[in-house]
């Protein structure tokens, strides 16, 4: 039924690959250099920039009420913030879910640089 010679293309390819194509990969390259910097932008941007207006939003609004009481007060034990989320040796506060947070954005803005950079290569 199916016959042990493979004539396609991506057959071809992949005889050619295991032949001698060798891969190296670079520590230093354009792609890692900018999400690198990308990442690192956007955690210094939000660890030294919006950490303190979040943290004062936050402040202002408080915490959600009903009945003029919040929902821990008002007994649901379930609505008190998981402490290991909030915890953190950074002086200014900066969390575990703000460097994930900060840290997505990072990626998403070196992603964004070189699609832009491969579009206007395309061009």
């Amino acid at each position: 039924m199916f016959s042990r010679v493979n004539h396609s293309r991506v057959a071809k390819q992949t005889r050619t690959a295991k032949r001698g194509a060798r891969v190296s990969a670079r520590a230093f390259d354009d792609v890692n250099i900018t999400i690198s910097a990308a990442n690192a932008l956007a955690l210094s941007l939000g660890r030294y920039v919006f950490l303190p207006y979040q943290r004062a939003q936050v402040e202002r609004v408080g915490l959600p009420t009903q009945n003029g009481e919040t929902h821990f007060d008002a007994g649901d034990a379930r609505a008190k913030e998981a402490s290991f989320i909030t915890t953190t040796k950074d002086p200014a506060g900066f969390t575990l879910v703000d460097l994930l947070a900060w840290g997505s954005i990072g990626h998403a803005l070196g992603f964004l640089a070189l699609a832009s950079q491969s579009a206007q290569q395309m061009l």
